[in-house]
C-alpha cells in the first residue's frame, strides 16, 4: 500500500512537471547587439550635414547578421520608430542607414527648450528580429546640439 502511494505521488510530480514544459510558452530571447551610430554628434537644424543616420550592428559570436529581418529592424527616438531606409550586410555587421532629416524633427520635441549653442547626450536603440523569432536590440549615446539661426 505504502509503495503505491509513493508511486502514485511520483507520477504526479513527473505528469506537473512535464505539463508545465508543455504549456509554458517559449520566449524567444533578446541578443545583444553591439550599435555604433554615425554621426557621433548630430546638428539639429535644416540642411545638416549629410542625409543619413547609420546604425552599424554587430551581432555576438553564434548569430549571423544576415539573418537580420531587415524590415524588422527600427531606431528608437523620443518613443517613435524610424525604419531603415537603406542596408547593407557586411561580414558579420549590418549596416542600417535611417532617415537623417526625420531624426532630427522627431529629436526638436526634446530640444526645443534648449538654447543655442546646447549640447546633450542621449541614447538611441535599433532593434528588431532575426528570422528565426528571437530579436535583438542594442544602443549608442550620441551628443545633439542647435545653433539658432
Amino acid at each position: 500500500m505504502r509503495r503505491l502511494v509513493v508511486l502514485t505521488v511520483l507520477v504526479l510530480a513527473l505528469s506537473f512537471i512535464v505539463w508545465t514544459q508543455l504549456v509554458t510558452p517559449v520566449s524567444a530571447k533578446v541578443i545583444p547587439a553591439n550599435v555604433n551610430i554615425d554621426p557621433d554628434a548630430l546638428l539639429l537644424k535644416e540642411g545638416g550635414h549629410g542625409s543619413w543616420i547609420t546604425a552599424n550592428i554587430g551581432l555576438p559570436k553564434g548569430y549571423y547578421a544576415g539573418n537580420i529581418n531587415v524590415s524588422s529592424v527600427a531606431l528608437e527616438v523620443m518613443g517613435a520608430h524610424v525604419r531603415v531606409t537603406m542596408h547593407e550586410t557586411r561580414g558579420n555587421t549590418l549596416m542600417v542607414k535611417f532617415d537623417r532629416s526625420l531624426v532630427i524633427s522627431l529629436l526638436w520635441s526634446m530640444t526645443g527648450h534648449m538654447s543655442p549653442h546646447v549640447k546633450q547626450e542621449i541614447t538611441l536603440e535599433v532593434a528588431g528580429t532575426m528570422f528565426d523569432g528571437n530579436a535583438f536590440r542594442g544602443s549608442d549615446t550620441i551628443r545633439v546640439f542647435f545653433t539658432q539661426p
